[in-house]
């Protein structure tokens, strides 16, 4: 026997064991470690993911109790949709793209309803694409004023980066949105009864 195998063991008063033996345990062991510590990160990242995910769903793709940023709403003649109009009273913005199927199939949702409450001013803002041509096309598809937003100012202040969403104002505060196109029968049913009880 080895010095090595006889000092391992003899020194603290237990049976020798082999120099490699020893460590083959340590390294087990320190695996089984790092393999437990992958598994507990990797299940607070879902959780953690997952609770968020539910969070943002729940609250909409923009942030509620916001003020509404200012904007930079422009017709076809150029001319500024006052601040004032969208900070007053009650509003929803709609933001579009007059070449998106989903903005499409929410036109025809609104379609019928835009003109059930006449204290709710409805707009389209159009984000994207060439400014005259965009509100041409978006005016002929859409049953509301429809609006560009200049520099991409509003959508990039309120971090949408996709269409369709609505976003509900009062009085300059952002109280409620939406993401994507209102398909689903619950989804219409659930913005019918909010559109008559607000």
């Amino acid at each position: 026997m080895s010095n090595a195998v006889r000092d391992s063991g003899e020194r603290h008063g237990l049976p020798a064991q082999p120099a490699t033996e020893t460590s083959s345990k340590k390294i087990i062991w320190i695996s089984s470690l790092a393999i437990l510590f992958v598994l507990v990160f990797c299940a607070a990242f879902v959780v953690f993911y997952t609770r968020n995910d539910r969070n943002k769903a729940a609250q909409g793709p923009v942030n509620s109790g916001n003020s509404l940023p200012p904007a930079e709403l422009v017709n076809e003649s150029n001319q500024l949709l006052a601040d004032s109009q969208l900070k007053t009273g009650k509003v929803v913005l709609v933001f579009i793209t007059p070449e998106c199927d989903a903005c499409l199939k929410e036109s025809e949702f609104l379609k019928g309803l835009v003109s059930k409450r006449s204290d709710i001013r409805f707009y389209g803002v159009v984000s994207y694409g060439d400014m005259a041509r965009a509100l041409r096309e978006a005016k002929q598809k859409f049953p509301f004023e429809v609006y560009y937003d200049r520099g991409f100012r509003l959508a990039g202040q309120l971090g949408i980066n996709r269409v369709p969403i609505k976003i509900f104002v009062d009085n300059g505060i952002i109280k409620k949105s939406w993401g994507g196109a209102t398909v689903e029968e619950k989804a219409k049913a659930d913005f019918v009864q909010w559109l008559a009880e607000v």
